[in-house]
């Protein structure tokens, strides 16, 4: 490799991770921006957690270049998915019946539900996530009370974990950055990875002073938070053994992505949906049908991270 190609590799490896630090930081902004009202919002059991779920994967879905994470923020990745999750899923808007009322463009459908143009940015969730919950009542697919318990006890290790990781990053990028040696380049490219950690850290630590003394009310949303990831695996895990294929690597964990597209498929020709505007096909399938946007395992490694939850293994799983 030529030193043009190998700069040029590391730039793309160093864009790659600063990407997914970046929609981490809006993310978390985003949840800030709704913190406020958590003293005067009680949890729900029947809030639209899950739907949340689905629109936060298909925001990862819809990222393609976010995929590749440097191996040693693996873990800081997944925590913070956790927490960003955990945000959304407390604040998933009740106003949606409204808004269907007043749209009457109905772009899709799904188990007999209409979906119209207000939420075109959420097809990828709506349609799949109904779907897979569909799919997971018919085939009896619900987590155990053990594995919820150790979904909850290692993503507060992770989540702990995470903020060291960040304030040792924020450490080393801030003693590199006196150095007089540094190109222009490689200044401006720490400079702007440190940013993104201190805003991280800064949202981060908003996010636990709001939550203070709020222990007993965050803990069935921790709660309803494991179910979603407990079953989400299950449920990967069930198609994957049904349909086969790659695994590829995704920050919310590992997913199956031909027996997704088959499923999909599968589902589509039996009717349980249908995009009848043609112009929103193509985004759908996007990330069922481009293999450029993935980092694809091996079989064996496939196999091995479809059938282990990445919360239960030494080291997640990289790419």
């Amino acid at each position: 490799m030529d030193a043009h190609n190998c700069c040029q590799k590391n730039k793309t490896e160093y864009e790659k991770q600063l990407a997914g630090r970046v929609l981490l930081s809006k993310a978390l902004a985003a949840c800030g921006q709704a913190r406020s009202a958590w003293p005067n919002k009680p949890f729900e059991r029947n809030s639209p957690a899950s739907e949340s779920f689905a629109s936060v994967l298909g925001l990862l879905r819809s990222t393609g270049h976010v995929r590749q994470i440097k191996k040693a923020n693996m873990k800081a990745m997944l925590a913070t998915v956790v927490m960003i999750v955990l945000a959304v899923s407390c604040f998933a808007q009740t106003d949606r019946s409204q808004a269907e009322a007043t749209d009457t463009n109905v772009i899709a459908i799904v188990l007999g539900k209409k979906i119209t143009t207000g939420d075109k940015g959420k097809l990828d969730g709506l349609i799949f996530g109904a779907l897979l919950q569909q799919y997971a009542k018919e085939n009896k697919i619900e987590p155990t009370q053990e594995e919820l318990d150790a979904f909850v006890s290692k993503t507060e290790e992770l989540k702990k974990q995470s903020q060291v990781e960040f304030e040792a990053d924020r450490e080393r990028l801030q003693k590199e950055l006196q150095s007089s040696s540094l190109s222009d380049r490689d200044r401006k490219e720490k400079e702007s990875e440190l940013q993104t950690i201190e805003s991280i850290l800064k949202s981060t630590h908003e996010m636990k002073e709001q939550t203070k003394g709020m222990e007993d009310r965050m803990r069935p949303v921790k709660r309803q938070m494991a179910q979603q990831f407990v079953k989400s695996w299950k449920i990967n895990k069930t198609l994957y053994a049904k349909y086969g294929g790659r695994v590829i690597f995704q920050q919310a964990g590992v997913e199956p992505l031909d027996a997704y597209r088959d499923f999909l498929r599968e589902q589509e020709k039996k009717g349980a949906f249908q995009i009848f505007d043609k112009q929103y096909e193509g985004g759908f399938w996007r990330y069922f049908t481009n293999d450029a946007m993935h980092s694809f395992y091996k079989k064996e490694d496939g196999a091995k991270f479809i059938n282990t939850p990445w919360w239960m293994m030494e080291q997640p799983p990289e790419e």
